[in-house]
Protein backbone atom coordinates (compact mmCIF):
# COMPACT_ATOMS: atom_id res chain seq x y z
CA UNK A 1 0.00 0.00 0.00
CA UNK A 2 2.52 2.55 -1.09
CA UNK A 3 -0.02 5.32 -1.81
CA UNK A 4 -1.36 5.45 1.56
CA UNK A 5 -0.45 8.14 4.54
CA UNK A 6 -1.77 7.10 7.82
CA UNK A 7 -2.70 10.39 9.54
CA UNK A 8 -2.30 10.45 13.29
CA UNK A 9 -3.26 13.64 15.76
CA UNK A 10 -2.34 13.24 19.22
CA UNK A 11 -2.01 15.21 22.49
CA UNK A 12 -0.61 12.17 25.17
CA UNK A 13 -1.81 13.31 28.61
CA UNK A 14 -1.92 9.91 30.58
CA UNK A 15 -0.39 6.73 30.74
CA UNK A 16 -3.14 5.17 29.35
CA UNK A 17 -2.65 7.31 26.10
CA UNK A 18 1.02 6.34 25.58
CA UNK A 19 0.32 2.76 25.69
CA UNK A 20 -2.46 3.70 23.34
CA UNK A 21 -0.07 5.21 20.61
CA UNK A 22 2.87 2.72 21.11
CA UNK A 23 0.25 0.13 20.51
CA UNK A 24 -1.43 1.72 17.43
CA UNK A 25 1.64 3.21 15.92
CA UNK A 26 3.90 -0.05 16.12
CA UNK A 27 1.06 -2.14 14.67
CA UNK A 28 0.90 0.17 11.37
CA UNK A 29 4.38 0.34 11.45
CA UNK A 30 4.96 -3.50 11.26
CA UNK A 31 1.86 -4.58 9.07
CA UNK A 32 2.13 -1.93 6.47
CA UNK A 33 5.91 -1.07 5.74
CA UNK A 34 4.81 0.25 2.43
CA UNK A 35 2.58 2.96 3.80
CA UNK A 36 3.48 6.89 5.21
CA UNK A 37 2.54 7.60 9.39
CA UNK A 38 2.80 10.66 10.25
CA UNK A 39 2.08 11.74 13.85
CA UNK A 40 1.33 15.26 14.60
CA UNK A 41 1.47 15.92 18.63
CA UNK A 42 0.13 19.41 19.68
CA UNK A 43 1.33 19.86 23.43
CA UNK A 44 3.33 21.66 25.87
CA UNK A 45 5.87 18.62 26.11
CA UNK A 46 7.37 16.62 23.25
CA UNK A 47 6.00 13.16 24.72
CA UNK A 48 5.65 10.82 21.98
CA UNK A 49 9.63 11.32 20.88
CA UNK A 50 10.96 11.09 24.03
CA UNK A 51 8.71 8.17 25.86
CA UNK A 52 6.72 6.62 22.95
CA UNK A 53 9.54 6.42 20.19
CA UNK A 54 12.01 4.63 22.00
CA UNK A 55 9.28 1.87 22.87
CA UNK A 56 8.10 1.93 19.12
CA UNK A 57 11.94 1.54 17.97
CA UNK A 58 12.03 -2.18 20.23
CA UNK A 59 9.59 -3.56 17.60
CA UNK A 60 9.89 -1.73 14.26
CA UNK A 61 11.85 0.06 11.79
CA UNK A 62 10.61 3.62 11.89
CA UNK A 63 11.92 4.82 8.36
CA UNK A 64 8.40 5.58 7.28
CA UNK A 65 7.27 7.35 10.54
CA UNK A 66 7.27 11.36 10.66
CA UNK A 67 6.47 12.91 14.03
CA UNK A 68 5.59 16.61 14.31
CA UNK A 69 5.34 18.22 17.09
CA UNK A 70 4.05 21.93 17.58
CA UNK A 71 4.55 22.76 21.13
CA UNK A 72 1.23 24.58 22.94
CA UNK A 73 -0.22 25.30 25.54
CA UNK A 74 -3.82 25.34 24.63
CA UNK A 75 -6.17 23.81 26.60
CA UNK A 76 -8.16 22.45 24.16
CA UNK A 77 -7.44 19.95 21.45
CA UNK A 78 -8.25 21.27 18.27
CA UNK A 79 -8.02 17.86 16.53
CA UNK A 80 -9.99 18.91 13.49
CA UNK A 81 -7.01 21.89 12.38
CA UNK A 82 -4.35 19.04 13.35
CA UNK A 83 -6.32 16.68 10.76
CA UNK A 84 -6.36 19.35 7.90
CA UNK A 85 -2.78 20.35 8.29
CA UNK A 86 -1.93 16.75 7.83
CA UNK A 87 -4.55 15.87 5.03
CA UNK A 88 -2.73 19.19 3.00
CA UNK A 89 0.60 18.16 3.94
CA UNK A 90 0.65 14.00 2.50
CA UNK A 91 1.61 13.28 -0.78
CA UNK A 92 -0.09 10.30 -1.23
CA UNK A 93 -3.82 9.33 -3.15
CA UNK A 94 -5.20 7.75 -0.14
CA UNK A 95 -5.30 9.06 3.51
CA UNK A 96 -6.31 7.18 7.03
CA UNK A 97 -6.94 9.57 9.42
CA UNK A 98 -6.63 7.21 12.75
CA UNK A 99 -7.22 7.88 16.21
CA UNK A 100 -4.69 6.45 18.55
CA UNK A 101 -6.11 4.18 20.57
CA UNK A 102 -6.94 1.83 17.73
CA UNK A 103 -6.25 -1.17 15.53
CA UNK A 104 -8.26 -3.53 13.27
CA UNK A 105 -7.33 -6.65 10.53
CA UNK A 106 -5.00 -6.11 8.16
CA UNK A 107 -7.57 -7.28 5.28
CA UNK A 108 -10.09 -4.65 6.58
CA UNK A 109 -6.31 -1.79 5.83
CA UNK A 110 -6.37 -3.56 2.21
CA UNK A 111 -10.05 -3.60 1.55
CA UNK A 112 -10.83 0.31 2.43
CA UNK A 113 -7.36 0.94 0.96
CA UNK A 114 -8.43 -1.29 -2.53
CA UNK A 115 -11.47 0.62 -2.37
CA UNK A 116 -10.23 3.81 -2.70
CA UNK A 117 -7.97 2.89 -5.40
CA UNK A 118 -10.15 1.21 -7.48
CA UNK A 119 -12.60 4.31 -7.49
CA UNK A 120 -15.72 2.40 -5.60
CA UNK A 121 -15.62 4.81 -2.63
CA UNK A 122 -14.87 7.94 -2.01
CA UNK A 123 -14.61 7.53 2.04
CA UNK A 124 -14.17 4.14 3.61
CA UNK A 125 -14.83 3.20 7.44
CA UNK A 126 -12.78 -0.14 7.88
CA UNK A 127 -15.01 -1.60 10.65
CA UNK A 128 -18.95 -2.47 11.05
CA UNK A 129 -21.99 0.03 11.86
CA UNK A 130 -23.37 -1.90 15.10
CA UNK A 131 -22.13 -4.54 17.47
CA UNK A 132 -18.07 -4.45 15.91
CA UNK A 133 -16.58 -2.84 18.61
CA UNK A 134 -14.28 -4.94 21.08
CA UNK A 135 -13.37 -2.69 24.08
CA UNK A 136 -10.42 -3.88 25.67
CA UNK A 137 -8.75 -2.97 28.87
CA UNK A 138 -5.61 -3.82 29.58
CA UNK A 139 -2.82 -3.57 32.02
CA UNK A 140 0.84 -2.90 31.56
CA UNK A 141 1.91 -6.91 31.63
CA UNK A 142 -1.17 -7.28 28.88
CA UNK A 143 0.30 -3.91 26.81
CA UNK A 144 3.91 -6.05 26.67
CA UNK A 145 3.14 -8.96 25.58
CA UNK A 146 0.80 -8.01 22.88
CA UNK A 147 3.68 -6.10 21.23
CA UNK A 148 6.04 -8.91 21.97
CA UNK A 149 4.13 -11.59 20.41
CA UNK A 150 3.76 -9.73 17.24
CA UNK A 151 0.30 -8.85 18.01
CA UNK A 152 -1.62 -12.26 18.95
CA UNK A 153 -5.24 -11.19 19.43
CA UNK A 154 -5.74 -14.50 21.55
CA UNK A 155 -3.52 -12.41 24.48
CA UNK A 156 -6.16 -9.75 24.76
CA UNK A 157 -9.31 -11.34 23.99
CA UNK A 158 -9.54 -12.14 27.67
CA UNK A 159 -9.45 -8.33 28.53
CA UNK A 160 -12.44 -7.74 26.07
CA UNK A 161 -16.21 -7.32 26.38
CA UNK A 162 -18.22 -6.03 23.09
CA UNK A 163 -19.89 -2.47 22.82
CA UNK A 164 -21.49 -0.99 20.03
CA UNK A 165 -19.40 0.88 17.18
CA UNK A 166 -20.84 3.88 14.81
CA UNK A 167 -18.57 6.44 12.55
CA UNK A 168 -15.52 7.79 14.81
CA UNK A 169 -11.69 6.23 15.34
CA UNK A 170 -10.61 5.84 11.55
CA UNK A 171 -11.90 6.57 7.99
CA UNK A 172 -9.68 6.40 4.86
CA UNK A 173 -10.46 8.71 2.29
CA UNK A 174 -9.44 9.68 -1.73
CA UNK A 175 -7.34 13.18 -0.67
CA UNK A 176 -8.81 15.34 -3.63
CA UNK A 177 -12.88 13.76 -2.61
CA UNK A 178 -12.00 14.85 0.96
CA UNK A 179 -11.05 18.52 0.28
CA UNK A 180 -13.27 19.04 -2.32
CA UNK A 181 -15.70 18.08 0.48
CA UNK A 182 -14.16 20.81 2.80
CA UNK A 183 -11.88 17.78 4.82
CA UNK A 184 -12.89 18.47 8.74
CA UNK A 185 -14.94 20.82 9.98
CA UNK A 186 -12.32 22.99 12.34
CA UNK A 187 -15.92 25.04 14.12
CA UNK A 188 -15.50 21.98 16.24
CA UNK A 189 -13.15 22.13 19.12
CA UNK A 190 -11.34 19.48 21.31
CA UNK A 191 -13.92 16.32 21.80
CA UNK A 192 -17.58 15.50 20.12
CA UNK A 193 -19.49 15.28 17.21
CA UNK A 194 -16.35 15.91 14.63
CA UNK A 195 -16.67 12.60 13.54
CA UNK A 196 -20.78 12.33 13.24
CA UNK A 197 -20.69 15.83 11.59
CA UNK A 198 -18.15 14.69 9.03
CA UNK A 199 -19.70 11.40 7.90
CA UNK A 200 -23.68 13.54 7.24
CA UNK A 201 -21.77 16.07 5.64
CA UNK A 202 -20.03 13.75 3.14
CA UNK A 203 -23.11 11.55 2.65
CA UNK A 204 -25.16 14.49 1.82
CA UNK A 205 -22.82 15.96 -0.51
CA UNK A 206 -23.32 13.02 -1.96
CA UNK A 207 -20.26 11.02 -1.72
CA UNK A 208 -19.52 7.37 -1.48
CA UNK A 209 -19.19 6.41 1.52
CA UNK A 210 -18.72 2.84 1.97
CA UNK A 211 -17.88 0.24 4.95
CA UNK A 212 -16.06 -3.08 5.80
CA UNK A 213 -17.88 -4.98 8.06
CA UNK A 214 -15.43 -6.24 10.05
CA UNK A 215 -14.07 -6.24 14.15
CA UNK A 216 -12.21 -3.29 15.42
CA UNK A 217 -9.98 -3.47 18.85
CA UNK A 218 -10.92 -0.15 21.25
CA UNK A 219 -8.07 0.53 24.03
CA UNK A 220 -9.59 1.95 27.06
CA UNK A 221 -8.02 5.20 28.27
CA UNK A 222 -8.52 7.60 31.04
CA UNK A 223 -10.21 10.00 30.00
CA UNK A 224 -9.76 14.64 30.37
CA UNK A 225 -12.00 16.97 29.32
CA UNK A 226 -10.61 16.68 25.72
CA UNK A 227 -11.89 13.08 25.27
CA UNK A 228 -14.91 13.78 27.34
CA UNK A 229 -18.36 14.99 28.10
CA UNK A 230 -16.97 17.70 30.08
CA UNK A 231 -15.18 19.53 26.91
CA UNK A 232 -17.04 22.90 27.44
CA UNK A 233 -17.01 23.03 23.93
CA UNK A 234 -19.05 19.84 23.68
CA UNK A 235 -22.76 21.35 23.05
CA UNK A 236 -21.71 23.57 21.08
CA UNK A 237 -20.06 20.56 18.70
CA UNK A 238 -23.26 18.52 19.53
CA UNK A 239 -25.63 21.74 18.10
CA UNK A 240 -24.03 22.24 14.88
CA UNK A 241 -24.00 18.46 14.25
CA UNK A 242 -27.64 18.18 14.84
CA UNK A 243 -27.94 21.39 12.61
CA UNK A 244 -25.64 20.00 10.01
CA UNK A 245 -27.27 16.68 9.61
CA UNK A 246 -30.80 18.30 8.68
CA UNK A 247 -29.21 20.37 5.70
CA UNK A 248 -29.35 19.57 1.94
CA UNK A 249 -26.68 19.74 -0.45
CA UNK A 250 -26.68 23.86 -1.61
CA UNK A 251 -26.97 24.67 2.22
CA UNK A 252 -24.14 22.53 3.21
CA UNK A 253 -21.52 24.00 0.49
CA UNK A 254 -23.23 27.54 0.80
CA UNK A 255 -22.03 26.83 4.97
CA UNK A 256 -18.71 25.35 3.47
CA UNK A 257 -17.78 28.56 1.27
CA UNK A 258 -18.34 30.87 4.61
CA UNK A 259 -16.18 29.20 6.69
CA UNK A 260 -12.87 31.19 7.61
CA UNK A 261 -10.98 28.03 7.89
CA UNK A 262 -12.25 26.59 4.26
CA UNK A 263 -11.33 29.96 2.86
CA UNK A 264 -7.69 30.24 4.05
CA UNK A 265 -7.58 26.23 3.09
CA UNK A 266 -8.82 26.53 -0.02
CA UNK A 267 -6.31 29.16 -0.91
CA UNK A 268 -3.48 27.36 -1.39
CA UNK A 269 -4.83 23.93 -1.32
CA UNK A 270 -2.55 21.53 -4.13
CA UNK A 271 -5.13 18.65 -5.45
Amino acid sequence: MKDLTYIIPTRIESEDRLKNIITSVTYLLKNFPEARVIVKEVAEQNTFKFRALPEIKKYVEIDNLTHIFEQSNDELFHKTRILNDLILSAETNVICSHDVDVIYPITSHQTAYDSIMNDTADVVYPYGCGVFQYQVNYSMDTFNSFLESGFDIDIIKPHCRTESSTIGWTQFYNRQKVIQGGMWNENFLSWGAEDCEFYFRFSILGFRVARVNDWIWHFEHSRSHNSHYHNPKFMDNHNLWQWMKEQNQDTIVNYMKQQDYFQRRMSDVSI
